[in-house]
């Protein structure tokens, strides 16, 4: 018998086995037990059984939990947290703990963004909810959801963007309290007047002029008309605040994506911020992202490195458009990866190494089929390549030649990896299936049979020739939504604007010593190395950050996953919970023989503490 808890910043998960089938086992109640405030409280369930579909407040005493790990969205962030769980039996409406099956008591586990030299910040960011659709009211609709967001004291932007506003502006924070600080940032979308904005102009609180932003372009509408740069009026207003700005605008088909930032104190870098979250109310609270903090002076003053090349070429550029990627930057780019590929940054305080490696890094721009390899998703595939038991990740729409051919190719060669992932674009879910069952041809990237499609930030496709999509694979989903009202399920929103989940990572072999964590602005395909800025950081040995990454991960996974089994199988996934015991079989046969998600978490006995 076991009880495992995880946790990130954002919620905990708990899964438990008792190695058995359990007879008259109607599902398990959960109690939360918060270690910081002395309280006990069973969860709230989600499902009902039939005939109580109006209970209202029920909770997992009521309705039990009839799987064996459980997600808790409800914990209060920066608890100290473990979790009991009883096997209830008897008839819905008098459910009773069972008497031949002791109660589990996991270990116990913090609800923080602190990972040692990392600080990991994930948002809630998934408009496709129940609750997001219950908090609209009965007029929810994308638009609403918009002006509600764009109001950083508003409830529902407070409930959707967790603790990310907090994680983004902390090393500006830290720059306004700190004499002699200065702030190096490459950003890409900025659109967010009442919020990010406010904090990156200095104009509730710091100094402007310790500020240093090259600022990218967004290709989009203005009042109907497409445009090079939609952010144009904030772009102005960081001006006029008197921030020292340097306009990155990229010629239509690449995008200077980066959004890290640099923290500098008496001109020596000492952190570095990261990851897929940009400016914007939206990059906050209507998608999933992350931003990853990392406190090692080493990996900033790489980063800052880069950051005075991406300024240096945009200057240049400034009336020569083809020298904004300069051969020069790109073989620069090339060559630091090599290096950092070939010798890894030890951290200082030892927990971990870690590569950082940025784009663009190929000689010339993305052709069809490609014509080069980046030495960054090439190593990408090594890794990937090299999983012994998972392979984890979240994509936007990373084009083809991308981590879900890596993945696929993986799951291929090793049938026993455990791999799941969920991503925006139903197109690009297809490359997996299709890699799985060797429908794209070769093993290894960048040979003759991959077709590329044209694939920007924008999540516009132009549709490969001769090429026929497979359907998806349930390891590897496209987000959706509840799109007709059934029960007591609401109709959702399925998304604001493009992109729904705009996360960047990999996590590979989270339980292991050799576990691995991919994140960054990165989109994990070969259009981002070819024509875009970008920033991808590998980070190698830190159980404690891959399993926060891997929470994360998989709370997107599961929630998503539901949704398209629910879909695919209305009759079944639809169905209220079972009176009966024999649910367990879908998870559990006897001490050997369990279901692969229950294997997965259920493998970090030796890591949980």
């Amino acid at each position: 018998m076991k009880a495992l808890a995880f946790s990130n910043n954002d919620i905990a998960l708990v899964a438990w086995t008792y190695d058995r089938h359990l007879d008259g086992c109607l599902g398990f109640a959960i109690f939360r037990q918060d270690l910081t405030a002395g309280t006990e409280q069973a969860l709230p369930a989600m499902a009902r059984f039939a005939g109580f579909e109006d209970q209202k407040d029920a909770t997992t005493e009521d309705a039990p939990i009839q799987k064996f790990w459980w997600k808790d969205l409800y914990v209060r962030r920066g608890s100290q947290v473990r979790y009991r769980i009883v096997p209830m039996g008897g008839t819905p409406g008098q459910l009773q703990p069972l008497k031949d099956a002791e109660p589990l008591l996991s270990n116990s586990v913090a609800v923080t963004a602190d990972r040692g030299i990392f600080e990991a910040y994930f948002n809630r960011g998934i408009v496709a909810t129940q609750a997001v659709t219950r908090a609209l009211g009965d007029k929810a609709n994308g638009n609403l959801l918009l002006k509600r967001v764009a109001d950083p004291h508003d409830s529902v932007r407070i409930a959707l963007e967790g603790e990310l506003f907090k994680g983004v502006t902390s090393l500006l924070d830290q720059a306004d309290r700190t004499a002699g600080a200065e702030i190096f940032s490459a950003l890409y979308e900025l659109n967010d007047p009442r919020g990010l904005e406010v904090r990156l102009q200095a104009h509730d609180h710091g100094d402007p002029k310790i500020r240093n932003v090259v600022l990218g372009n967004e290709r989009g509408k203005k009042n109907g008309v497409e445009v090079d740069d939609a952010d144009s009026d904030n772009r102005h207003n960081l001006h006029a605040a008197g921030v020292n700005v340097t306009d990155r605008i990229l010629p239509d088909g690449s995008i200077p994506h980066n959004k890290f930032m640099v923290l500098e104190e008496n001109g020596k870098p000492t952190k570095v911020l990261t990851g897929s979250t940009n400016w914007t109310s939206t990059g906050l609270a209507t998608q999933t992202n992350n931003t990853l903090i990392i406190k090692s002076p080493l990996v900033a003053a790489r980063y800052k490195e880069y950051w005075t090349s991406v300024k240096h070429f945009s200057e240049l550029g400034a009336d020569a458009p083809k020298k904004l990627q300069d051969p020069a930057f790109r073989q620069a780019n090339r060559e630091a990866n090599a290096k950092a590929i070939a010798n890894p940054m030890t951290l200082e305080d030892g927990s971990a190494h870690i590569e950082v490696l940025f784009s663009p890094n190929t000689e010339d721009l993305l052709q069809t089929p490609p014509k080069e390899i980046p030495n960054d998703m090439a190593r990408l595939y090594e890794l990937v390549g090299a999983a012994k038991h998972a392979v984890l990740f979240l994509a936007f729409d990373p084009g083809n030649n991308s981590i879900l051919d890596a993945a696929g190719n993986a799951l291929r060669n090793n049938p026993n990896l455990f791999v799941r992932g969920a991503l925006t674009s139903t197109v690009r879910a297809a490359n997996f299936a299709e890699a799985l069952h060797a429908g794209s041809g070769d093993e290894q990237p960048g040979k003759a049979g991959f077709n590329v499609g044209v694939i920007g930030e924008d999540g516009g496709v132009k549709k490969a020739k001769g090429k026929v999509g497979a359907a998806p694979d349930y390891r590897a989903i496209p987000a959706d939504a509840i799109d007709d009202a059934f029960g007591r399920w609401e109709k959702e929103i399925y998304k604001v604007g493009f992109a729904i989940i705009h996360n960047k990572v990999v996590v590979i072999d989270p339980f292991s010593d050799e576990c691995v964590v991919i994140t960054g602005s990165h989109n994990l395909g070969y259009r981002a190395s070819h024509n875009n800025d970008e920033n991808m950081v590998i980070v190698h040995g830190h159980r404690p950050l891959a399993e926060a990454y891997a929470c994360h991960v998989l709370d997107l996974y599961d929630h998503y996953a539901y949704r398209y089994w629910l879909k695919k199988y209305p009759d079944t996934f639809g169905k209220p919970l079972s009176e009966k015991d024999d649910w367990q079989e879908r998870y559990i046969k006897d001490s050997e023989e369990k279901s692969p998600e229950l294997r997965f978490w259920l493998a970090a006995t030796a890591s949980a503490g």
